[in-house]
């Protein structure tokens, strides 16, 4: 995530103390724009023990919903879930796996749960601070494309 600073001064103001401590973000200089860059959830985010999680992932702009446990793409769109799913430069995938923004998982993942997973929106994980859990991926361990989807 990367914000201009001022954006960011105003985005913090509006933030409570438990949102992400001051030293999860580094300053950088883009040409002539400073930034602060979030150093990402594996060192930011209290992290239980990893597990073997299935279910579906629905990967938008700007969001990413797991609806653990469902393995049915309709059932996933008429239960809400409120946990953003995550990856970073150390989640290990399969080769060939290549997340496409619009398009929905089914997914066996180890992965690692917030220790929190019931945050108040804007003190929670994702954009905006506006999901209430998180999952952090180790490991997809097998996944299915089930195609394009709209929300």
């Amino acid at each position: 995530m990367r914000l201009a600073v001022s954006g960011l001064l105003l985005a913090v103001a509006a933030l409570p103390a438990s949102a992400a401590p001051e030293n999860c973000f580094v300053p950088e200089v883009h040409g002539t724009t400073r930034v602060l860059v979030y150093i990402g959830d594996r060192k930011c985010v209290e992290l239980r023990e990893p597990e073997t999680l299935n279910g579906i992932w629905i990967n938008q702009f700007e969001g990413s919903v797991f609806h653990e446990g469902v393995d049915d793409l309709a059932k996933a769109r008429t239960v809400r879930s409120r946990v953003w799913l995550s990856m970073d430069d150390q989640t290990v995938k399969p080769a060939g796996f290549v997340p496409a923004r619009g398009h929905a998982y089914q997914f066996t993942i180890i992965a690692r749960k917030a220790k929190g997973m019931n945050r108040p929106p804007l003190e929670g994980y994702g954009h905006f601070g506006a999901s209430a859990g998180l999952v952090l991926v180790d490991e997809v361990v097998a996944w299915k494309d089930l195609g394009k989807v709209g929300y």
